[in-house]
């Protein structure tokens, strides 16, 4: 019977668990020694192994001849366990038994000693479901359980546990695992399963499955099926739907440029070809914020796997990749109301002003820079042509990362919507409403 990778290469040894190694290392070493406390709670993302951890410590905790805190998976009681028929080992879907009579039962099996292992454990899994009177009539039990019984909550959603529980156990947080680990358990899968690998579709795979080993174990299932044993980085993309990252380089260098003709037909290209805009989009709203913290901090390598890949921008000024990001983070706000594709090329249309973007070091250095003709048509020309005079015959000051323009209240008010619309389009612009000479009351107020 074919049995789903999720499964078959779940660990069954604290060795084979990939990415948890401190929760690992606690778990051990309480075999080892012997200090298990009456309650654990297993917390973090979904598919990070956290119900499998359970598992081989209930093995570990009943088995017959243990080595080094590690169960020996050959003896009766490990061999049960992985059956699922140890009567020692009860787990229980709180999604779906999560009323107070779930509890009783609970409560009241609890009293009977184990009858073949070392210790009862109970498994609770997705335990945020329970209701808040389970959680209730679990709590003295949870607190003073009987000798040699050990109680393990499982929870993606740590902040749904309520504080008297949460009290009662030692919690042991559980991470995503990074695309390496991921990648390197995939190797182990594909090397298992003879399965022709391209290193670079396994790492598109670790990619998509967000730090969670069973999706990525999922996903490189569904793959090989697909294209019958031989995994290649086109196969993953077209499986995906998702574009290469050279191809985002490059409809992000389009929009850096302000080159709208050719990125409306590039993504319009995307859309016709079957491929996943909104998975295109979070591409490349992640190679920009990659760009951004390569621009923004003096050792990138820290948060950016592909540093190199950001030296492509590294001409173009913080503030016009800050307004993109803008830009783009809007366009992905917009495909929730409107159809996909639309308000992406509307996101496209307006990063025709990105290249004309000038520094703030610039302004700084070069006060008469917002008068040249460079910015005029990026700022100037979006206003009427009174609106323009205006903001050009005002003073203006640096404040933080903005140029901050001081117009006279009256001259605010009369051209009000079109200063607002400024703002919101170039984001380093801000106003500052002044009273006029000699006037009373309160002499200025930042808008």
């Amino acid at each position: 019977m074919y049995i789903p990778f999720a499964r078959k290469y779940r660990p069954r040894l604290f060795a084979e668990v990939t990415g948890q190694e401190i929760a690992v290392k606690i778990l051990k070493n309480a075999v080892k020694s012997k200090k298990i406390p009456h309650a654990y709670l297993f917390t973090g993302p979904k598919g990070v192994g956290k119900t499998s951890l359970a598992r081989i410590l209930a093995k570990a905790l009943n088995c017959l001849n243990p080595v080094e805190g590690e169960p020996c998976n050959s003896c009766e009681n490990c061999i049960s366990i992985e059956k699922g028929n140890f009567p020692d080992l009860v787990e229980m879907d709180a999604a779906s038994n999560r009323g107070i009579d779930d509890i009783r039962a609970i409560r009241e099996a609890v009293n009977y000693t184990p009858l073949r292992g070392g210790y009862k454990v109970y498994i609770i899994d997705e335990a945020h479901m329970l209701t808040k009177e389970a959680f209730n009539a679990l709590l003295k039990t949870l607190e003073e359980p009987p000798p040699r019984t050990l109680f393990i909550l499982c929870t993606t959603e740590y902040e749904k546990i309520i504080p008297t529980i949460l009290s009662r156990c030692q919690r042991i947080p559980f991470k995503r695992v990074d695309v390496s680990s991921i990648k390197n358990f995939l190797l182990r899968i594909c090397s298992s399963e003879g399965i022709e690998w391209e290193e670079k579709a396994l790492e598109l795979i670790g990619e998509a499955s967000e730090g969670c080993l069973r999706d990525a174990a999922s996903l490189l299932d569904q793959v090989s099926v697909y294209t019958e044993g031989k995994i290649t980085t086109q196969a993953v993309e077209e499986f995906l739907g998702i574009t290469r990252k050279e191809k985002v380089k490059e409809f992000l260098l389009l929009l850096l440029n302000s080159k709208v003709e050719e990125a409306l037909r590039f993504l319009r290209n995307l859309h016709d070809s079957g491929f996943d805009l909104p998975k295109f989009w979070d591409q490349l709203e992640s190679l920009l914020r990659e760009v951004i913290i390569c621009k923004s901090v003096e050792n990138p390598e820290e948060f950016v796997e592909d540093v190199t890949l950001c030296s492509s921008f590294s001409k173009y000024p913080l503030e016009a990749l800050l307004y993109l990001e803008n830009v783009i983070n809007r366009g992905k706000q917009e495909a929730r109301t409107r159809p996909t594709l639309r308000a992406y090329e509307l996101a496209v249309v307006k990063t025709l002003i990105v290249k004309e973007i000038i520094p703030i070091s610039l302004l700084l250095s070069d006060k008469d820079l917002l008068s040249k003709n460079s910015l005029e048509s990026s700022i100037f020309s979006k206003l009427s042509s009174l609106a323009s005079k205006a903001l050009k015959e005002a003073e203006r000051e640096i404040k933080g990362d903005k140029t901050v323009f001081k117009v006279e209240e009256e001259i605010y008010t009369n051209f009000k919507e079109e200063f607002e619309n400024l703002k919101k389009e170039v984001p380093f612009v801000d106003f500052e409403v002044i009273k006029k000479k000699g006037s009373t009351g309160n002499t200025m107020s930042l808008f």
